[in-house]
């Protein structure tokens, strides 16, 4: 009896390991799906990229804040490709059909893959953060929380 209490707790840690040890390495959790100029998949979520927003910091690309009404997103680390895409345009599209344009000025931070690592893991590989002007553009309902896009950089 004692021996399979001990194996089942060996299972439960070695599970727990297997199933971290992505988050731990940071070797696959950084990386994004391949762009596409087609089309990338990605998810929309909200940001408020203002002083006090929820995006906590100034942004990565420039070191400031970006209001509402500008029109900018965050990519995951993966995408925003160590700032390589900073101050670049992208045209979002939703699957209702309207599209918008917004300028990439910061990092969506997946599991503290990204430079800064100064936030909490918080994005998956495949976000696109927007400002909620963006969402209006894109009549989407920011409390939907996560709307699936396509972008590509213009």
């Amino acid at each position: 009896m004692a021996n399979s209490s001990a194996l089942m707790v060996f299972f439960c840690l070695l599970l727990n390991v297997i199933t971290h040890l992505p988050y731990l390495t940071n070797a696959s959790s950084c990386k994004s799906p391949p762009y596409k100029p087609s089309g990338t998949h990605a998810i929309l979520t909200v940001n408020n990229f203002g002083r006090g927003g929820d995006g906590g910091g100034a942004s990565e690309c420039d070191g400031k804040f970006h209001p509402l009404p500008q029109r900018v997103v965050a990519l995951s680390t993966g995408w925003y490709n160590n700032g390589a895409r900073c101050g670049r345009m992208i045209r979002i599209k939703a699957r209702n059909g309207r599209s918008t344009v917004a300028r990439v000025v910061d990092e969506c931070d997946t599991h503290g893959c990204g430079k800064s690592h100064k936030k909490e893991p918080s994005c998956k590989t495949n976000v696109v953060d927007a400002s909620e002007t963006v969402w209006k553009d894109l009549r989407l309902n920011t409390d939907d929380g996560e709307v699936p896009v396509t972008w590509i950089m213009l």
